[in-house]
């Protein structure tokens, strides 16, 4: 996966709930914030996106994108 946009699109909307449940956070804050990448998620939710996707996804993988704005900004 390329990272967790791309990642949460794949899954079916049952998935998308199961990991949800998984990493701790809610549908609705996942769909808003997290997956276009305008909020930051702690480093606890971090890895258990990554728990939460059987290591699809990486930590450099959700680094590079979580930071992406703030480099291009910068």
């Amino acid at each position: 996966m390329r990272n967790l946009y791309d990642y949460w699109k794949s899954l079916s909307e049952d998935e998308k709930h199961i990991f949800c449940s998984r990493v701790g956070v809610s549908y609705g804050y996942m769909e808003s914030h997290l997956i276009h990448g305008r909020k930051k998620p702690r480093m606890e939710t971090i890895q258990a996106i990554v728990d939460a996707s059987n290591n699809k996804l990486s930590h450099k993988n959700l680094f590079d994108f979580f930071l992406k704005k703030t480099l291009i900004a910068a």
